[in-house]
């Protein structure tokens, strides 16, 4: 474990200081990147202070970004001891899986029924990009824009805005996820992007759905393999949330009990 924003830690600005407004979705926005990319790792003590400092804005926004990062799932306030970057947990991990296999599985049988010559071209385009770059060894960071480029596509490709929706609400914490493995699995990867790209061009939906379906469980495979992950079950279901119906009083249950025993 290694302290981020600490004495002598991590530059993690990477950019000018940050100036517009609302100060609390820009600083939320900067944090959430750099968890996604890793310069926060997983077990990071993140110093409010010192975050501030880096970024360049007063402690509110700082504070008030880690209290939604840790609603959204992404770190730990743990009392006296501050903030800690979250490392996932099996059930996380799972859970995140089988969201995401659920979404592309049917955003590729229903894109396989509806793209058009010009969709079937873009998205063979992405994969002929990704493959060239790949051969010329371009950063991990831009063989990942080009992974999250191709899941989008066929997301716009089924044309259901609910999907759409669905799948970019997960499409940070794949990002997060993969950020560590795309070096590892780029080339099984890619040929998998190619050959779910092939069967939606060719109207062949079943198989479609087939090939995503076994792609997202190689990636699974390939995360739980070679990622350390927290086998501790989590206090709440992961990466949800939840709040008490208006009016209610989650407190008094126990003490009805114990004033009973």
């Amino acid at each position: 474990m290694h302290t981020a924003a600490g004495s002598g830690g991590s530059n993690v600005s990477g950019a000018d200081h940050i100036h517009a407004l609302p100060l609390r979705e820009h600083v939320y926005g900067r944090l959430q990147e750099l968890l996604i990319a890793r310069t926060l790792a997983p077990g990071d003590h993140l110093v409010e202070e010192r975050l501030a400092a880096e970024l360049g804005v007063s402690r509110g926004p700082v504070r008030e970004a880690l209290q939604r990062l840790h609603r959204d799932g992404w770190i730990t306030l743990r009392p006296r001891q501050g903030a800690f970057v979250n490392q996932p947990t099996r059930q996380q991990v799972e859970e995140f899986f089988e969201a995401r296999e659920v979404v592309e599985r049917s955003a590729a049988e229903l894109a396989a029924q509806r793209c058009t010559p010009e969709d079937a071209a873009a998205l063979l385009a992405i994969c002929d990009e990704a493959d060239a770059d790949w051969a010329r060894g371009v950063p991990t960071q831009q063989m990942a824009g080009h992974t999250a480029r191709f899941h989008r596509r066929v997301l716009l490709c089924a044309r259901n805005h609910l999907l759409l929706e669905f799948g970019e609400q997960l499409s940070q914490r794949s990002r997060w996820f993969f950020a560590p493995l795309v070096s590892t699995i780029a080339p099984r990867a890619w040929a998998e992007h190619r050959e779910v790209a092939e069967l939606i061009a060719a109207g062949r939906a079943g198989e479609a759905a087939a090939a995503m379906r076994a792609h997202v469980g190689q990636s699974r495979d390939s995360y739980l393999d070679t990622q350390l992950v927290d086998d501790t079950p989590p206090e709440s279901i992961a990466f949800r949330r939840t709040r008490a119906p208006s009016g209610s009083r989650t407190g008094d249950a126990p003490r009805a009990r114990r004033a009973r025993a």
